[in-house]
């Protein structure tokens, strides 16, 4: 069997059948479409399915349908819970979409370790009383729901951040910690994560690799990424990173996200920690716009809905100590579009 018997909400479920026995009411505080996710997952379990489908988000280029098949899931899934340390004692809280792999994999983990299920309505504000107060071990959240949901980390030990990178400056503003936030590296093709990163306690500046999973710089020092238990055994990315050694990375950024200002090639994130590290408290991302001159401009784009606070931003970014060609040249302020994950869509937004 590829699953143990767990708990949705509470409820013991065995198999396909007990789950068909379920009231309608133990999915009224899911997001959309889990009952249907569970049953798929059942059928591939069970040899009536060969892959389950998966759609890229679509935030850094087209989305795109992947296949995967039940032993690549629970293989992924193996991995995660042994670098999470999950039990079948263990809570986990579903609040991200399960069309996703981040929601997705929350779900199989529960699943194939026989852990308990939580779940919540789709929200990037988490409220104790979403989930009754009961003990969470582990949630997936992404940056944005983190920030919002500090009302909730009475309740919850642990959070996987995912979705988009953890800045040091969204960080800074939690007011409230929970016991320990790790954040994750992986993308869709990938099937979640393949590496992680802890934020607290400890603030760790490089990723560790997951049981089994290798690495190496291609030619324009892009991370490849080798899954043996995957059918794709390796994975060109489009982020550029620095090897610390054969189990750990730093991640410097997207490629096809560098700022080429008068000839200069500048990584946003380099600039974003920059700020990050200055305290820098609102939520922001950085890109280039154009300049007649300089082909591009270093811009810190700031989310917020007025004009009010860029000349006191833009005063602060002057004092700060900037390496040559990193000091942004403008501040914009925009109202923040996200995409159904929780990442910033940056085009969207700008």
């Amino acid at each position: 069997m590829h699953f143990k018997p767990w708990k949705l909400n509470g409820h013991p479920i065995q198999s396909s059948e007990s789950l068909a026995q379920l009231e309608e009411e133990v999915f009224f505080n899911a997001p959309e479409g889990l009952q249907f996710v569970i049953r798929e997952l059942y059928k591939l379990s069970e040899g009536t399915m060969d892959f389950l489908r998966i759609r890229t988000s679509g935030s850094t280029g087209k989305p795109k349908e992947i296949q995967f098949t039940i032993e690549e899931l629970v293989a992924s899934a193996d991995l995660s819970i042994k670098a999470l340390g999950l039990t079948a004692h263990s809570n986990l809280l579903l609040c991200l979409p399960i069309n996703g792999v981040g929601g997705l994999m929350v779900l199989v983990r529960a699943m194939r370790v026989g852990a308990g299920l939580i779940t919540v309505t789709l929200s990037s504000v988490i409220q104790p009383s979403m989930f009754h107060h009961q003990k969470i071990h582990w949630a997936s959240m992404t940056p944005h729901q983190l920030v919002n949901s500090q009302e909730s980390f009475q309740s919850i030990e642990n959070i996987l951040i995912g979705g988009a990178a953890l800045s040091d400056a969204i960080l800074g503003r939690l007011l409230k910690k929970p016991e320990r936030i790790v954040e994750s590296y992986g993308m869709t093709e990938t099937l979640s994560h393949i590496a992680l990163r802890e934020r607290h306690p400890n603030n760790h500046r490089f990723f560790s690799l997951l049981e089994g999973i290798k690495i190496s710089r291609a030619d324009n020092s892009a991370l490849v990424i080798e899954t043996p238990h995957l059918r794709t055994k390796s994975h060109l990315t489009n982020d550029e990173v620095e090897l610390i050694d054969e189990s750990h990375f730093i991640l410097i950024g997207r490629l096809d996200e560098v700022i080429n200002t008068g000839g200069i090639k500048i990584h946003p994130r380099v600039v974003e920690e920059i700020l990050s590290l200055n305290r820098l408290e609102k939520e922001f991302f950085v890109c280039g716009t154009p300049h007649p001159e300089l082909g591009s401009q270093i811009t810190v784009v700031i989310h917020a809905e007025k004009d009010s606070e860029l000349s006191s931003i833009q005063e602060y970014i002057e004092t700060l100590d900037w390496p040559n060609y990193h000091k942004p040249r403008k501040v914009i302020a925009r109202s923040f579009v996200y995409t159904g994950t929780g990442k910033i869509d940056k085009r969207a937004t700008l």
